[in-house]
């Protein structure tokens, strides 16, 4: 397991867990989405931030972006550009997108142990579903709390909180896997017991008041793994 990973395996009963970027290998779909919305507008938008938004509701993520650029889009016409977005989004992912390796297995494992899963994801329902469904996930959770489930999203505590409550598990027997940094903020502000962050599209230095930061999912799966005397 990760030198770093020192989490007590019979403390935890549920795994939380974001969906781009951990789950599926698409926050460069996401990335892809919202560069053809803006340009369009003639808005040029990196990767780096959009994925340093990553959490936040699409609308909120779009006015980070107009405002970090200094642009003029009223939240009428940025409506229209993020519903755009979210339909280039959708067609990328019902032909691109996939779990990272590992996945089905470590969530199958988790089950096995009496683990329940959740998926808390600031993407809205509708592309939710029909990720989930492309890469054979659609039974996987035992909830699912989407960008717009809550009025407030990540940073803010309510994905998650929504989340622990639907699994009937208290914060501090839930540990969450993350991999942006206002996921890791939601996470804690919600009194997860520990919270995991993968560098799957982010540096170390940007995920650093995880407990634990992994370089794959396959060191997620070694550091959840119960093993038997413990």
């Amino acid at each position: 397991m990760p030198a770093t990973c020192r989490i007590d395996t019979e403390k935890y009963r549920a795994v939380l867990f974001d969906l781009d970027g951990v789950i599926t290998d698409t926050m460069g779909l996401h990335y892809e989405a919202y560069r053809q919305a803006f340009e369009k507008h003639d808005i040029h938008v990196t990767p780096l931030e959009v994925y340093l938004t990553e959490g936040m509701p699409s609308m909120e993520v779009g006015r980070a972006i107009v405002k970090e650029k200094g642009a003029r889009i009223a939240d009428d016409q940025l409506r229209v550009l993020i519903e755009d977005k979210r339909e280039i989004y959708r067609a990328l992912a019902a032909k691109d997108a996939k779990t990272f390796p590992g996945v089905p297995e470590t969530l199958r494992m988790l089950r096995e142990n009496g683990i329940r899963l959740a998926l808390i994801t600031g993407s809205n329902a509708k592309s939710v579903a029909g990720v989930i469904r492309k890469v054979g996930l659609d039974d996987a959770f035992d909830a699912v709390v989407a960008g717009d489930d809550t009025a407030r999203g990540k940073p803010y505590p309510d994905p998650y909180r929504k989340g622990m409550e639907r699994l009937g598990i208290p914060p501090e027997h839930c540990v969450v896997v993350e991999n942006a940094p206002l996921g890791i903020q939601a996470a804690k502000a919600a009194g997860a017991g520990y919270v995991i962050a993968v560098t799957t599209t982010l540096p170390e230095q940007y995920l650093k008041d995880a407990d634990d930061v992994t370089g794959s999912f396959a060191d997620i799966e070694e550091c959840l793994a119960r093993r038997p005397g413990r």
